[in-house]
């Protein structure tokens, strides 16, 4: 059946009427009653800018009243935007997005619209999405960099379907297509394979990489006639596109393994076991002729019978591909500090944010006893997702006991 999406929108300035919460930028729970939409912002006029949404339907509700009627789902999306650093509102608004259908529903639902904000400044827009029917939201805070043209928000990237790339990582011999209304002459893309180590445990000394983009393949990538680069992505290591060889200043996108973020593969889930393991266990994993039956073996000298080797497995892994979905940087996100935090210890009770820090709290929130692990937004060249952990001994005993929990065969959950 033919679906239409129906887009009401209104603008109106909502100063004293709406006012979007902002604990923190993505949702722990990744299951189908959580909505996990996903946001771009384009550079497309000197006084505009678009916002894409896209949401996949399987994550919002579609109900009817009766059975001859279509399904429908409603979803409400509030936004402020606001410049740096006086946050004066620039533009607000508010849109209900409906999706109908009768036997079959698309995939996804995708959307853009415009908002006014002034070129060469600096900002934030507060997003929330709400799914009418579930009464469920997501609140999301994204920069908007309209000073800097190095940056992403001043190109578009789409696939050979016309699809737009959200994310910053990418596949192997992917073809992509990069378009700019305000940079119509030239990109270099550097191709860079640094190997970057996993996060040491909490209480140990911090592994601070040094970025170089020096002695890496570089390119110059020219605008066409219709305004377009294509471009023919490597097969590994990741690239750094940038206006000027000579800055550290770019927009990369990634190269991980095959099917990122989900694990497709058994070679695929034996290097998050490194968190686990001994050295000699790792190396016996790693050298492992038949890595399905390895970590088959693992979990289940683990566990205390096949069905709770298959709830460990089940969990573990879940929360190794959802630090990949959420924290992803230079490294693949179950490497990163928070995703180590995340896999061992489970998802928070509370986290806030601001604009340069988290904070992540085990417990009640105001309770002294409470576990707390406090994450600094790193500068680095290649993404602004790059949050390292202020490590403590004193989190020497908490580690262990819950990593001890793992191999005893208990999920760990701390609450």
């Amino acid at each position: 059946m033919k679906q239409n999406i129906f887009i009401y929108l209104f603008f109106s300035l909502l100063l004293t009427t709406c006012t979007i919460a902002k604990p923190v930028n993505y949702s722990f729970q990744d299951n189908k009653n959580s909505l996990n939409p996903q946001f771009l912002i384009y550079h497309d006029s000197e006084t505009t800018s678009k916002l894409y949404f896209q949401i996949f339907t399987e994550d919002i509700l579609y109900s009817r009243t009766n059975v001859s009627e279509k399904f429908s789902s409603k979803i409400k999306l509030q936004f402020i935007a606001y410049n740096e650093p006086n946050n004066k509102i620039i533009d607000s608004g508010s849109f209900v997005i409906s999706n109908n259908y009768l036997k079959n529903k698309k995939l996804k639902i995708d959307t853009n619209f415009s908002f006014l904000f002034p070129n060469a400044q600096i900002g934030f827009i507060d997003i929330n999405v709400v799914d009418v029917n579930r009464n469920r939201e997501f609140n999301k805070t994204i920069k908007i960099d309209k000073l800097n043209k190095y940056n992403r928000q001043f190109y578009i990237i789409k696939d050979t379907n016309n699809q737009l790339l959200y994310d910053d990582f990418f596949f192997k011999g992917q073809f992509i297509f990069i378009q700019s209304e305000f940079n119509i002459q030239r990109l270099f893309a550097k191709n860079i394979n640094t190997s970057f180590p996993l996060s040491p445990p909490p209480f140990s000394k911090s592994y601070q990489p040094i970025f170089k983009s020096s002695n890496s393949i570089c390119k110059q990538l020219n605008f066409n006639s219709q305004n377009l680069i294509s471009y023919l992505l490597p097969n590994e290591g990741f690239v750094f596109f940038q206006l000027d060889t000579l800055s550290n200043q770019g927009f990369t996108l990634f190269n991980f393994q095959e099917g990122y973020p989900n694990l497709i593969n058994a070679d695929q889930l034996i290097p998050p076991l490194r968190y686990l393991t001994t050295k000699d266990e790792f190396a016996s994993l790693l050298s492992s002729s038949d890595s399905k039956l390895a970590v088959d073996q693992y979990w289940l000298s683990k566990a205390s019978s096949k069905e709770r080797a298959r709830n460990l497995i089940r969990i573990y892994y879940s929360r190794v591909e959802f630090a990949n979905k959420l924290f992803s940087c230079h490294l693949e996100g179950w490497k990163t500090d928070r995703g180590l935090i995340s896999i061992i210890f489970g998802p928070p009770s509370y986290v806030t944010n601001n604009r340069n820090s988290e904070t992540w709290i085990y417990g009640d929130e105001n309770n002294i006893n409470s576990l707390k692990f406090i994450f600094e937004n790193k500068i680095n060249p290649f993404t602004t997702n790059d949050f390292i952990l202020k490590r403590n001994y004193a989190y020497k005993n908490p580690w262990y006991r819950a990593v001890d929990s793992w191999r005893n065969g208990k999920v760990y959950l701390l609450k």
